[in-house]
């Protein structure tokens, strides 16, 4: 029986234009995946049109669920990361595994699989999730994967407590100065704890951050990305074909035509004359 993964991402403020961005990539890399997308505000009607555009013509494995957790304090101070990690297990019930995510990504194709790579690394640190402890800190990274019934077993009661008390998230996240890494840490150290974590680094990026052409670093980025425990990147050429088959894609054109971003257009121009 195929194993059902579902992927996950929180979104809030201007980050909903990376939505289809995001499903897109997802859906074209790994046609079996579930998407489910958790909005704090509704979609701009452009990114809502470039969603149908992709159910009539890719797939329909994917669902946006608007105004969920609807704090306003938290998109104001741009605090709202953590929530992301109180979604609640009705959720995700009926998948085996979820992978929570950034969704400023384009996501690819990769052997093994983002699935299958996690499963084997929640085997050989023998824990119901697979995540990286940033070195020298108290912070695990926002990239999260977990098996969806033990870790609930283990997570439900924190993760209810703080879906009830979303003042007090918000005062740790000024506390934390909007640390999500640090609130997902102390939640796990809570419950679960860190196993054999430590004994083997696993944190791929699976596919290209957007994120890295704001702050103008894509040379060290690709260059780097490969051996970077944090990236894990594929080897470049292969890495730069697979995204540049997004760009040859109608589909992918329409919705870069009704929905422009800066990051998709440049890395386009980087893609090409790299």
């Amino acid at each position: 029986m195929e194993k059902k993964l579902c992927i996950a991402v929180y979104v809030f403020g201007s980050y909903t234009k990376y939505v289809p961005y995001y499903i897109y990539s997802i859906l074209k890399s790994y046609p079996h995946y579930y998407v489910k997308i958790f909005c704090m505000d509704k979609l701009a009607k452009r990114e809502a049109e470039c969603l149908d555009l992709i159910r009539k013509n890719l797939s329909t494995n994917f669902m946006v669920k608007e105004n969920y957790f609807p704090f306003p304090q938290f998109r104001e101070q741009k605090l709202g990361r953590p929530l992301r990690f109180l979604i609640p297990y009705h959720e995700f019930s009926e998948f085996d595994y979820v992978y929570i995510g950034d969704v400023d990504f384009l996501i690819v194709q990769e052997s093994p699989s983002l699935l299958d790579g996690h499963i084997e690394h929640c085997k050989k640190i023998k824990l119901p999730y697979s995540n990286q402890i940033r070195p020298n800190t108290k912070r695990l990274t926002g990239l999260h994967f977990f098996k969806v019934k033990e870790y609930y077993q283990a997570m439900n009661e924190v993760i209810d407590y703080y879906s009830n008390n979303l003042g007090e998230v918000y005062s740790l996240m000024k506390k934390y100065r909007s640390d999500d890494e640090k609130f997902l840490y102390k939640m796990i150290e809570k419950t679960i704890g860190f196993g054999k974590i430590n004994d083997s680094v696993y944190r791929p990026h699976h596919g290209f951050h957007l994120g890295i052409l704001r702050i103008n670093a894509f040379e060290s980025y690709i260059k780097g990305g490969y051996n970077n425990p944090f990236h894990r990147l594929p080897p470049y050429t292969l890495f730069k074909k697979q995204l540049l088959t997004y760009y040859e894609d109608p589909l992918f054109k329409r919705i870069i035509n009704i929905n422009p971003i800066t990051e998709i257009l440049t890395l386009k121009k980087k893609l090409t004359f790299e």
